[in-house]
């Protein structure tokens, strides 16, 4: 897990041959881009939470809680931030870390909210006792996919790599089965 700065850092620096960041929120010129899925958010609330019942969450809505979010200097926290300063709020999380998992522990475990994409309840399943509502005003959606340093000639791996991941539907919404 690298932030997008660092993943950028560490393709430049040959440090690894291939990264998965969003290809549409932050500059990724000279880079070779495969999208790989696009991403929604949702409120994170236990199923017994107020809002756990509700179909969907304005943004506004979901600034009035008491929010553990992923830290500044994550992409997708940006992402976020920018979601709620377009619908005119301004949380102010009462817990941050650079970790999903933390941020599952203390939706289920410490009653907090959070602001996550929408594939992660898959990755949690069906008994986690955590409830995911789209968040709208604004829908927020954006690409994430497979991206590399474009080199010449480019190495076997990272053709292979870029194949598979040309071979996604990128209109497809990010789901993982649920056991």
């Amino acid at each position: 897990s690298m932030s997008s700065e660092e993943i950028l850092r560490s393709l430049t620096d040959f440090s690894i041959d291939v990264g998965i960041t969003y290809l549409d929120n932050e500059p990724i010129e000279g880079l070779l881009a495969s999208p790989l899925y696009k991403e929604r958010y949702c409120l994170f609330v236990t199923e017994d939470h107020a809002l756990a019942k509700r179909d969907d969450v304005t943004w506004d809505e979901a600034a009035k809680e008491r929010l553990c979010l992923l830290t500044s200097n994550m992409q997708n926290r940006r992402i976020i931030d920018r979601a709620f300063h377009n619908a005119n709020c301004h949380p102010t999380p009462e817990l941050e870390t650079n970790s999903v998992i933390n941020l599952c522990a203390n939706v289920r475990l410490m009653g907090l909210a959070s602001v996550m994409p929408d594939y992660i309840l898959g990755i949690l399943g069906p008994h986690s006792g955590i409830r995911a509502i789209p968040l709208k005003n604004p829908e927020v959606v954006h690409d994430v996919g497979l991206v590399a340093v474009r080199r010449d000639p480019i190495s076997p791996l990272i053709a292979v790599l870029l194949s598979a991941a040309g071979s996604f539907d990128p209109a497809q919404e990010a789901t993982l089965p649920v056991a």
